[in-house]
């Protein structure tokens, strides 16, 4: 006779439902844990990992920001005494690639602008030192013609490069610069395709070129015969121009200043030769690409420039007229911005903030 009632479950039946439901809640409690601790560690290892690639990864531009201020005025000699009595101040400019912290950190610094580089590569700093010297050379060549001085001119197509295969290539050289093709004269490509074509079809081409000497004064003129192999040279060129200084120019360009454009450098050069005159000792900022011709071009980084000559407590400054209305808006009121067009306009500019300043006045 069995005590089993009806309506109540079997002792063992009963057992065994607690222990499973109890199982149940370890197995999932366990699980809950462990995908807790795995979501702390995957969490941690991408907060690390973000953490890293914020400070030591690279976006795809750079920064130029302000750098220190180079006084310029020693820089030029032309065998004159320096009469001192202008101090040219250039704005130095560092060029850096930015991690993604400085570019979230320096887009709201009004101080800072950014450069998308040149087929998806950062700028390197070679790049701006070798357009700075070439601005230096240009600066030099307007001021040696605001001077009066005579300058030989020599027009032609630099050769920038020789591709591997160039049946120009041991004939030819970087740095050459064509004068004459078959002959007649070239300064440009069109007259340069033109002189190439002018006669009928023949195996070589005649090029005169101006050579540079290693221990040369001048460069050297040579005529070389060349094979026209299909019509292909195979070399790179470009317009250039050769000029020839009549008394020796010696410039002490600081290697560190990469944001130097020439402007500085061609009042410096001005005023070693006594062609300026300022009563009083006067300070200032100049900013600006100076062409052969005089003419004053427009520069990168002008609110940079303008910003680092702020924070040196200039008063006055130099730029180019195109970018007057930039320059006085980084310059937020404290530095008198004066727009320039030509050099001749720049040194007449300087003689009159000479003229006006009193002692008092003075920028120490």
């Amino acid at each position: 006779m069995s005590d089993h009632r009806e309506g109540t479950a079997p002792p063992t039946l009963f057992s065994l439902g607690v222990s499973t439901s109890l199982h149940s809640k370890v197995v999932s409690r366990s699980r809950s844990n462990l995908l807790r601790t795995s979501a702390i560690l995957w969490s941690t290892l991408l907060l690390a990992a973000g953490l890293l690639w914020l400070d030591f990864g690279s976006v795809s531009e750079v920064a130029v920001g302000p750098g220190g201020l180079v006084n310029l005025s020693q820089a030029a000699e032309l065998g004159h005494d320096h009469p001192n009595g202008l101090s040219l101040l250039d704005a130095q400019l560092s060029i850096t690639s930015l991690t993604p912290l400085q570019f979230l950190i320096d887009h709201l610094n009004s101080n800072l602008t950014f450069l998308t580089p040149l087929h998806g590569e950062q700028t390197p700093l070679g790049t701006a030192n070798s357009s700075n010297l070439q601005a230096v050379l240009s600066a030099g060549v307007a001021a040696y013609r605001y001077l009066g001085l005579p300058i030989q001119t020599t027009h032609g197509l630099l050769v920038r490069d020789i591709l591997p295969h160039s049946p120009a290539r041991g004939i030819v050289y970087l740095g050459d610069l064509i004068t004459k093709v078959n002959g007649l004269r070239v300064s440009n490509l069109l007259n340069f395709e033109a002189a190439l074509t002018s006669r009928p079809r023949s195996p070589t081409v005649t090029l005169m070129l101006e050579r540079e000497g290693p221990r040369a004064a001048r460069p050297e003129r040579r005529l070389v015969r060349v094979p026209f192999n299909e019509g292909k040279l195979g070399i790179v060129i470009t317009t250039a121009s050769f000029y020839e200084l009549p008394r020796t120019l010696k410039l002490q360009i600081p290697r560190a200043l990469d944001g130097s454009e020439g402007l500085a450098e061609a009042l410096a050069i001005i005023e070693s030769s006594r062609h300026l005159h300022i009563p009083h000792p006067l300070a200032l900022g100049a900013i600006g690409i100076v062409k052969p011709d005089g003419e004053i071009q427009p520069v990168f980084g002008i609110t940079q420039r303008v910003a680092a000559m702020r924070a040196g407590h200039l008063r006055y400054v130099l730029v180019p007229s195109v970018q007057r209305q930039s320059a006085q808006q980084a310059s937020h009121g404290t530095v008198d911005v004066i727009g320039v067009t030509f050099l001749s306009q720049a040194v007449r500019e300087v003689e009159r903030l000479g003229t006006e300043m009193t002692p008092k006045e003075v920028v120490r």
